[in-house]
């Protein structure tokens, strides 16, 4: 699977690829499973930004004295960071599922 993915990443056509439309019942599970395993590293990144806001506004809010101390610039960092861990894991998200869309038994419009 990992690789027809690469294949697909690559611009190739799924008919080009080798696809059948025999499919048993272990390559519906094996499909469900990769598609779940992407979910869960969305959900992931959105955990980790999440975890990442709040040690930022614990910097900034409970450590800092005033707007020029040094925790509150690291607070400010981690909110910046978050929020570049949310994009990203935002962008592989739908990346993935345009290409399980491509794939005969992927994912449906």
């Amino acid at each position: 699977m990992i690789g027809v993915v690469q294949n697909l990443r690559k611009g190739q056509d799924a008919v080009n690829i080798g696809f059948d439309q025999s499919y048993s019942l272990g390559d519906h599970i094996a499909f469900d499973q990769f598609l779940l395993a992407i979910e869960r590293n969305f959900l992931l990144h959105i955990t980790t930004c999440l975890n990442m806001t709040v040690v930022g506004l614990a910097m900034f809010r409970f450590f800092s004295s005033h707007k020029n101390d040094l925790y509150a610039e690291i607070g400010i960092l981690f909110f910046v960071i978050a929020f570049l861990i949310v994009l990203k894991g935002t962008r592989d998200y739908i990346g993935m599922l345009k290409i399980l869309r491509r794939i005969p038994m992927g994912l449906k419009e």
